[in-house]
């Protein structure tokens, strides 16, 4: 499918090109996405301040919001090609931007403001959280030539909203120091090899990565609604099973699978 369609009328100003070479169609759908993706930063924003205003559905839903948006906009922008019509914006210098904020500012804050590890150690645990996170974003090698992440790539976004959840706003201290110790894991793999999938790149398993990367995001979303509601079983294994999807794809890919999904690839964040 071409990713410039013609109008079928040859007539329209919208079909004519400009004197860069661009059509004026073409200019506003690159606009267009890149509005889209940076509306990312409102949803960051809100979620902030539901996060303040003590709100935890609320900012769970912004992230969600945000997950969303930054999930669509990567492959319509390749579709429409928008680095070639609106050279001017750099969309992964805007995702990078915008996925700093909505991947950890926000749920980190989340995760300190709603207590979800121990209260001596949540400034701390959220200040390695962002360092790290900081350090993966700017990682050269951080995707494979196999198009997978080298180390946990900053879905903290995914990773907290899921313990909060799967656990309720009652967590308990148990609770805290298991999210202590996998927030801990997963920030310290995130300078490591170890591969995690990314949920549109890699041609291996795609379409049942994206099955499990959208039910993840139906269930967070159905289960958000719920609150301040009791957490079932089935909600629960709704939420647990990607991540333990993601887990077995993750321990594959980095100890018994040669790269077998192409020959190079760029650096291309989550939801790209």
């Amino acid at each position: 499918m071409s990713s410039q369609p013609q109008s079928d009328d040859a007539t329209t100003g919208d079909s004519v090109p400009s004197i860069f070479g661009t059509s004026k169609q073409d200019v506003r759908r690159g606009w267009i996405v890149h509005c889209a993706t940076a509306l990312g930063a409102v949803c960051g924003m809100l979620g902030i301040i539901s996060v303040l205003d003590n709100a935890p559905k609320a900012a769970l839903l912004w992230l969600i919001a945000a997950q969303v948006l930054d999930g669509l906009d990567g492959p319509v922008a390749r579709a429409w090609n928008v680095q070639t019509s609106v050279p001017r914006i750099d969309g992964y210098i805007l995702d990078l931007v915008i996925d700093y904020v909505t991947c950890a500012v926000v749920p980190v804050l989340f995760m300190y403001k709603f207590h979800m590890v121990p209260s001596h150690s949540s400034l701390a645990v959220g200040a390695f959280l962002l360092f790290s996170s900081a350090l993966w974003f700017s990682r050269t090698d951080m995707m494979t030539d196999d198009h997978w992440f080298n180390g946990f790539p900053s879905v903290w976004n995914l990773a907290i909203p899921t313990m909060y959840l799967v656990q309720g706003s009652n967590a308990t201290s148990l609770n805290r120091w298991i999210n202590f110790a996998v927030l801990l894991i997963l920030a310290l793999s995130q300078l490591t090899n170890l591969k995690f999938v990314h949920p549109v790149q890699v041609r291996k398993f795609r379409v049942m990565t994206l099955a499990f990367f959208v039910a993840w995001l139906v269930a967070m979303f159905w289960v958000t609604l719920l609150l301040p509601g009791d957490v079932n079983l089935f909600a629960r294994i709704a939420l647990i099973l990607p991540g333990l999807y993601q887990l077995g794809l993750m321990i594959w890919r980095t100890f018994f699978a040669a790269q077998t999904d192409g020959p190079s690839a760029k650096r291309v964040l989550v939801g790209s």
